[in-house]
């Protein structure tokens, strides 16, 4: 199967982590990255063959070297959109503790820092934070509920690929250390 994939990436941050994910890739399976351009183009056949004629006649010849010929600096693929079915993963974490709600933000806030989670907003009732790892982005959702006895600590995590459990074990295992077996 041959794919275009068309990426569109909002900052050069992103943009070089798609350049990362391209790179350990490239060795377990056919990758290319063409030089020049790569444009899409909806018409009808005979548009389309007016177009490359177009295009040819602007192209470099070289005579003595028919690897330079337009023929051959351009490469044109019909296509249909392909749709992978990959679904995002989510973890819910649920703790409770007798902890007060200061000691609990404080803790999540060392964790957050820890993890190199990034504060990216707050609602009423959650604080969001985006988290880059060496196994992929996830955005996290913090909830802490609190009553007379206890106070209680929801965090969703959810993105694609293996940060889900990645994140969700370490997560896991900081707040169980933290809470010190009170669960």
């Amino acid at each position: 199967m041959e794919l275009l994939l068309i990426l569109n990436y909002q900052s050069d941050a992103e943009r070089k982590r798609i350049d990362y994910a391209i790179e350990r890739w490239k060795n377990k399976i056919n990758i290319k990255k063409p030089k020049g351009t790569t444009i899409l183009v909806k018409c009808d056949e005979r548009d389309f063959n007016k177009f490359i004629e177009d295009l040819f006649s602007r192209l470099e010849l070289d005579p003595n070297d028919p690897d330079k010929s337009p023929k051959n600096k351009v490469e044109t693929y019909l296509i249909e959109k392909y749709e992978p079915e990959i679904e995002m993963k989510t973890k819910l974490l649920k703790y409770k503790t007798s902890e007060k709600r200061e000691v609990v933000e404080r803790f999540l806030d060392y964790l957050m820092a820890k993890i190199n989670a990034a504060y990216e907003y707050s609602t009423e009732f959650s604080k969001i934070y985006t988290a880059y790892t060496k196994k992929g982005q996830a955005r996290l959702e913090l909830r802490i509920k609190c009553n007379k006895e206890e106070t209680e600590i929801n965090i969703l995590i959810e993105g694609y690929g293996e940060v889900v459990k990645f994140l969700s074990d370490k997560i896991d295992y900081e707040i169980k250390t933290f809470l010190g077996g009170e669960l």
